[in-house]
């Protein structure tokens, strides 16, 4: 693929990030499926161009949601894991071992949601997680299981939404496009 159209790709795709990162200012029940959605969009660089060229449109999307975005806890995610889990995951599915495979995505997982979580807490100050969880050890328990079960749904459903571009979308719509 030539340059000019490896960047065209990258900033319409930074773009589409950005606008999804706007939006959850407009619709904040989707703090999490947004960012999530914005990352997804990365997994067309990485099929299309390269890891590389999207964690570079990651790093731009993330540093301006951190600036612009209305809900700074969807920005945190998003850069904390939800925008370069995608990119990463690629790299994470070579390992041979299927355990040792989800040994490491879990511990990745935890590391970055305890990450955001303490960003969150302590640079943005946004201390409406703490109310949560200040009445008992066994809620903070809880929601720790209940986001590591909404993980590995989520890589799931992440491997069928890469595997449907990859077999169908792409070979349909975006190789007619890209002149492939």
């Amino acid at each position: 693929m030539k340059s000019v159209k490896k960047v065209a790709l990258g900033g319409m795709i930074a773009a589409l990030c950005i606008v999804l990162m706007m939006l959850t200012g407009l619709l904040p029940m989707a703090d999490f499926a947004l960012p999530a959605l914005a990352g997804v969009l990365l997994i067309i660089l990485v099929v299309e161009i390269s890891p590389k060229w999207a964690f570079l449109v990651y790093l731009a999307v993330a540093i301006l949601s951190l600036l612009l975005a209305p809900s700074k806890d969807s920005a945190v995610f998003f850069t904390a894991f939800l925008g370069w889990y995608p990119i990463a995951k690629s790299k994470l599915e070579h390992i041979k071992s299927l355990v040792l495979e989800w040994v490491w995505k879990v511990l990745i997982f935890n590391a970055s949601i305890g990450a955001g979580l303490a960003a969150v807490l302590y640079l943005f100050r946004l201390s409406d997680y703490l109310e949560i969880f200040q009445d008992s050890a066994w809620m903070l328990i809880l929601g720790w299981l209940f986001l590591n079960v909404v993980f590995v749904i989520y890589d799931i459903a992440l491997t069928r939404l890469i595997t449907a571009y990859i077999k169908w979308f792409r070979p349909k719509y975006v190789q007619k496009i890209m002149g492939k």
